[in-house]
């Protein structure tokens, strides 16, 4: 299993709550998908229910709950492979 800090990232928030993660990751991106808890990202579990996950060209902004450090918003850049997986599983 991979590790967050395996991937390239950068914090957008911080102990924030779920509406307030969404609300961000809406804003930021031009689309938004809602994954179920434990989809992968580069073989990072994600935590949640409905895992909000925007994408804005070829980056990617997503939830990532790290327990005992609360919700975070993360943003990584040249991710053009996991928007392109996101867009294969969930796109209608």
């Amino acid at each position: 299993m991979a590790c967050i800090n395996d991937i390239p990232f950068e914090i957008l928030r911080k102990g924030v709550t779920p509406a307030q993660s969404e609300n961000l990751i809406q804003e930021k991106s031009d689309t938004v998908y809602h994954v179920p808890g434990g989809y992968r990202l580069r073989g990072v579990a994600l935590m949640g229910d409905n895992v909000p996950v925007g994408i804005k060209g070829d980056e990617v902004i997503f939830q990532f709950i790290k327990p005992c450090f609360g919700i975070f918003v993360l943003r990584v850049a040249d991710a053009k492979d996991i928007a392109e997986q996101l867009e294969k599983d969930f796109k209608k």
